[in-house]
Order: structure tokens, then C-alpha cells, then sequence
């Protein structure tokens, strides 16, 4: 009896096999023919849904096949088969998974995506893949909302890096900030290329340099060549004062990664790097580079590194390259400002004081030309540009026999006197202008009424102020 018994159970399970790899081999055809968009994939699909009608994993493998085509609706069609097959029915999780894909890339309703995700989840909570998916399509919405998904996750599924999820669902969605705040709390070392790359990119332009080197590093363990770690290691070794470490990346960054081109902002930040070493051979031949490169599209801007070239020759006192740069850069920026003007009067100022007397009149005279032009063209800045020209006068005229700043110190006290909310730095000119107007009274024009007059009025400003006090007393 027993052995008719296995027999017959023999018997049996070979049935059973030879069934199984029929169906195996009919499911398979129909894949490959979806695959190869062969012309009885309909046929041979129907045949699969047929025999496997059941087995709702089998049928998300055609179904997932149609969706690899870009065919919808037959992906469509055996998601909801699936489904159907489930059990429980209507509740199978990868269904809802790929009916969620299928929306979020061929549809135009993120909530309906984000709808068929939640279904996932909420049949399969411990899945993080619908969890993910929902935060994908629903930071569109609200990057907010789709955080607030992820710590959900995070107890569900506490093998999940949530805070990593998090920060590329924020860096997706244009906020930097938010980004380098979560991945901050990332798992550096699980990290892959491209979450360190969204991490060293956020922690950068945000200004958290020690965290952009930081992932920079890790992300050159991964990828020693890689053209974005190394740029931004020597960038952020630069902003973080670490020049000498900042030079060791220029030789990595130009010579031993695979950037198939340098841009502007490359040879700009080398210049600077160079500039703070006070290597000045390399940091000019970098700055000319930028120029050749800059074009009206470069996030670098031409005028700023003329700017800089002419900051360069300035501190250098090579001033008539400073002067050069710095009149190409007025020329090329759009809009000037008051600023602008005044490093032009410095420019001629500190030439003045670099150069023999007989050549200082002409210097000054620009340099007070360039601060009328600042006045007129920025009434706000009329007092201020006129107490410079006074200041630059008295550079000629130390002594006052020619009365030079006279004109504008009586400007500035004019415009002043009269103004009833004063701050403290206004009430220091107005008091200087004062001074020097009280000596020229006293001394040049020997007129002591006039010159008390004035020691009144300083006085009023600064009771303690004993040149005005030794005046005031005079009999």
C-alpha cells in the first residue's frame, strides 16, 4: 500500500510541475513579447492572465513589462488584475505601487498619485517605497507635507535613512537650506555618490563650508576624480581659510579629475586662492583666464573680476593698472552705485599720497571729481561726498592760506546745520566742518566774531570740545 501511495504522490507532483513550468514558460512569452513589441503580445498576454489569473505576482510582471514600454493602459490593465488577484483582494500594495508610477509619470495629477501611494502604504505600512514615491510626487504640492511623510517612514521602517530621504526631497524642490539642515543629520558613511554630491552642493551654497568639505571628502573616497568633489573641497578649504590646502586641490581639480571643461568661476576662485597666498604670477595668469572665459551667462559677472584685478593692483600700488581694471569695470557693470564712485576717489587718493607734491594736485582733483559725481548722481550721499571733497581739499591746502575746502565744509554745514534728527556720525562731520571753518575764520580771515560764532555752534554739539571752548573765551 505504501508504495502504490508514493507513487501516486509522484505522480501527482510531476503534474503539478509540469503545470507550473507551463505556466512559467507562457508568462515568460508574453513578457518578452511585450518587451519586443511583437505582434501577438495582446494574444500571448491574454493567455498568461488566462492560466495565472490567481497569482497577482505573476501578473505584475506583465504588468510592470507594459509599463517599461510605456504602454498604460495594458499596464494599467494587469495592475488592476493584480489587485484583484490579492489577498486580500483589492488591497495588494504593488498594484497600488505601480498605479501611482504609471500617474506620476505619464498623468497630470500628482494628487491621484499620490493618492495610489497612500493605498500602498496603507496596505503594506512597512514597505518605505511607497512612503518615498508619496514624498516624490507630493513635494510638487508641498515639500513640507512630503517631510512630514517621511517621519512617517521613519517609524515604520527604522532601517530607512529618513533625514537622506528627506534632503533630497527638499533639494528636489529648490530649497537648500532645508536640504543641508537634513542631510546634516544623515548618515554620511551610507550616503551614496549622489547624495553626497546634494550634500556637498547645499552645504556649499548655503555657506556651511566645514560641512561641504567635509561630504566633498567622503565623496572623493568614492570617486577620487570626480570633478564636483574636488572643486568644491578646494572652494570651501579656500572660504574656510585653508590656503594651502585650497592650492593642493588646484593641481587635483585641473590635472587629475575628469572635467571635461573649466569654467570662469574655476580660474576666478584659483585666483583667489593664489591671491591670498600672495602668489601673484599665478593669481594674474588665473584672473586673465576668467576674463577670456566670462560670458553675459556666467554666474560670475566680468565686471566683478575686473574688480578684483583692480583691487589686486591697487593693494599691490601698481595704480595704473588699478586705475585701468577699475575704469573697465564702471564701464561693464550695469548699474553703478555710490560705492562704485568712491573706490574711484580712493584709487586717485592713495596715488596722491604715493607721489611726489608736484604731482598730487592733479591726482586730488579726480578724486574730488569723482566725489561730485558721487553727490550728484546720489543726493543721498551729498553730504558725505561733500565732506570728502573737503577732506581731499585739505590735502592740498594744509594749512589753509588758499581756503580750498572752505566751499564744501560751508556745503556740508549748510545741509546739517538745519537738519533736526542728526545721528551721531552726522554730528561729527557737522562738528569738524565747523572746526575747520572756525580756524579759518580766526586765522586766515581774522575775524574772532565770526569765529566765536562758529565755537557756538560746535559747542552746542559738543560741550567738551576745548578748541571751541578756547575761542569762545578769547576777550
Amino acid at each position: 500500500m505504501k508504495a502504490i501511495k508514493y507513487v501516486l504522490m509522484g505522480v501527482l507532483l510531476a503534474g503539478f510541475s509540469a503545470t507550473a513550468n507551463a505556466q512559467e514558460e507562457e508568462l515568460n512569452a508574453a513578457i518578452n513579447a511585450i518587451k519586443t513589441n511583437a505582434a501577438d503580445k495582446g494574444d500571448l498576454a491574454k493567455t498568461a492572465y488566462k492560466k495565472n489569473k490567481k497569482d497577482a505576482e505573476a501578473l505584475m510582471k506583465v504588468a510592470r513589462a507594459y509599463f517599461e514600454q510605456k504602454d498604460t493602459a495594458g499596464a494599467i490593465q494587469f495592475a488592476n488584475y493584480a489587485n484583484e488577484a490579492g489577498k486580500p483582494k483589492y488591497q495588494y500594495a504593488p498594484a497600488y505601487l505601480l498605479l501611482g508610477d504609471i500617474e506620476a509619470s505619464y498623468g497630470n495629477d500628482g494628487g491621484k498619485a499620490a493618492g495610489f501611494y497612500n493605498q500602498a502604504i496603507n496596505f503594506d505600512p512597512k514597505n518605505p517605497e511607497g512612503y518615498k514615491k508619496w514624498a516624490m510626487v507630493y513635494r510638487k504640492i508641498s515639500p513640507s507635507q512630503a517631510a512630514k511623510k517621511l517621519q512617517e517612514m521613519k517609524a515604520m521602517c527604522p532601517n530607512e535613512d529618513v533625514d537622506a530621504i528627506t534632503a533630497h526631497i527638499y533639494m528636489l524642490a529648490g530649497d537648500e537650506k532645508q536640504a543641508y539642515e537634513n542631510y546634516k543629520k544623515a548618515d554620511i558613511n551610507k550616503l551614496d555618490k549622489a547624495g553626497l554630491n546634494e550634500f556637498v552642493r547645499c552645504s556649499y551654497f548655503t555657506g556651511k563650508f566645514e560641512d561641504a568639505l567635509r561630504a566633498a571628502e567622503a565623496g572623493i573616497k568614492l570617486e577620487p576624480r570626480n570633478p564636483t568633489f574636488n572643486r568644491l573641497a578646494m572652494f570651501s578649504n579656500y572660504e574656510l581659510k585653508k590656503y594651502d590646502d585650497a592650492k593642493a586641490y588646484i593641481h587635483k581639480y585641473f590635472n587629475e579629475t575628469d572635467s571635461a571643461k573649466f569654467s570662469e568661476y574655476d580660474h576666478f576662485y584659483t585666483a583667489l586662492i593664489y591671491q591670498a597666498l600672495e602668489d601673484k604670477a599665478n593669481m594674474y595668469e588665473q584672473y586673465d583666464k576668467a576674463l577670456e572665459l566670462v560670458n553675459d551667462s556666467s554666474m560670475i559677472k566680468r565686471h566683478a573680476i575686473l574688480k578684483s584685478v583692480s583691487d589686486s593692483y591697487l593693494k599691490d600700488l601698481e595704480f595704473e593698472k588699478a586705475l585701468k581694471y577699475y575704469n573697465d569695470y564702471m564701464a561693464c557693470k550695469p548699474e553703478l552705485n555710490s560705492d562704485d564712485y568712491e573706490g574711484l576717489a580712493k584709487i586717485y587718493s592713495k596715488n596722491a599720497d604715493a607721489v611726489a607734491d608736484a604731482q598730487k594736485p592733479a591726482l586730488i582733483s579726480k578724486a574730488v571729481d569723482a566725489y561730485r559725481a558721487m553727490g550728484e548722481k546720489f543726493p543721498v550721499q551729498a553730504i558725505y561726498a561733500a565732506y570728502q571733497c573737503a577732506s581731499m581739499n585739505n590735502k592740498l591746502d594744509p594749512n589753509m592760506t588758499k581756503s580750498l575746502a572752505k566751499p564744501d565744509y560751508q556745503k556740508v554745514v549748510s545741509l546739517l546745520e538745519s537738519k533736526a534728527d542728526r545721528d551721531k556720525s552726522e554730528n561729527t562731520i557737522l562738528k569738524y566742518s565747523l572746526h575747520y571753518l572756525m580756524s579759518n575764520a580766526f586765522l586766515i580771515d581774522k575775524n574772532k566774531s565770526l569765529a566765536k560764532n562758529y565755537a557756538e555752534k560746535i559747542l552746542a554739539i559738543d560741550p567738551e570740545y576745548a578748541p571751541a571752548q578756547q575761542i569762545k573765551d578769547l576777550k
